[in-house]
């Protein structure tokens, strides 16, 4: 009995060596025939590394396709277009490069709505110049451009007009006297099927019911607010 287990041992042996055998010579037989795949780059001849980088370079960029980043900018920060979350991005990234930033004085945005004026920068002299200007403001590109550089870059976000409105109309409500005697479900549409019931152009905050885009980047000396 044991004579049969021993030889069942024996067969299984040759034909586990054989097998690896086998094996081994498939994965010479592959290296050979793909020499720059079956070998790792460490194990390659000179031959082959040579052979692999001749002739490859590696893009340029022309001088004007080179990213630079900006530090001189002014942001319009506007109402309900997630500007918060742009606002903050630049407070890191002005405080990671050592920026110098205009701020509001005393409050966190400059005297909104009343048209910007530098005199509104906390701590402003003559002269002063900044990197960024984040905050909300009412903008007068004349008063903003004495406080940044000359290749300051402006940007905004803007929002369609008719979703802004409706944000807008339901995050300032409680802040506008006026439509607190709105009746009905959808206070919106009440107000939009008569806005001069609701509307006075001389009461508390009524400005949150205009169109803040239009108040926010279009200075005009005869629109009330």
């Amino acid at each position: 009995m044991s004579a049969i287990k021993g030889k069942k041992c024996t067969c299984m042996t040759r034909r586990l060596i054989l097998w690896v055998l086998l094996t081994n010579i498939m994965l010479l037989l592959y290296c050979l025939t793909n020499p720059t795949q079956g070998l790792p780059a460490r194990h390659m001849s000179s031959k082959y590394v040579k052979l692999l980088t001749k002739n490859v370079s590696s893009p340029s960029l022309s001088t004007s396709e080179v990213c630079s980043p900006k530090v001189n900018i002014m942001f319009m920060k506007t109402h309900k277009t997630a500007s918060s979350t742009i606002l903050n991005i630049l407070f890191r990234f002005g405080e990671k490069h050592k920026l110098k930033f205009a701020f509001p004085d005393g409050r966190n945005d400059f005297f909104y709505p009343s048209p910007f004026l530098c005199s509104q920068v906390k701590d402003y002299r003559p002269g002063d110049c900044f990197n960024i200007v984040c905050n909300h403001m009412r903008f007068d590109h004349q008063e903003v451009a004495k406080l940044l550089p000359p290749d300051a870059v402006y940007i905004t976000i803007l929002r369609d007009p008719v979703d802004l409105f409706e944000s807008s109309f339901n995050y300032y409500r409680r802040a506008v006297p006026l439509t607190w005697r709105i009746n009905g479900e959808n206070q919106l549409v009440e107000f939009l099927n008569n806005p001069h019931t609701f509307y006075s152009p001389e009461a508390f905050n009524s400005f949150y019911l205009k169109n803040l885009l239009f108040l926010t980047l279009v200075l005009t000396t005869t629109w009330r607010v």
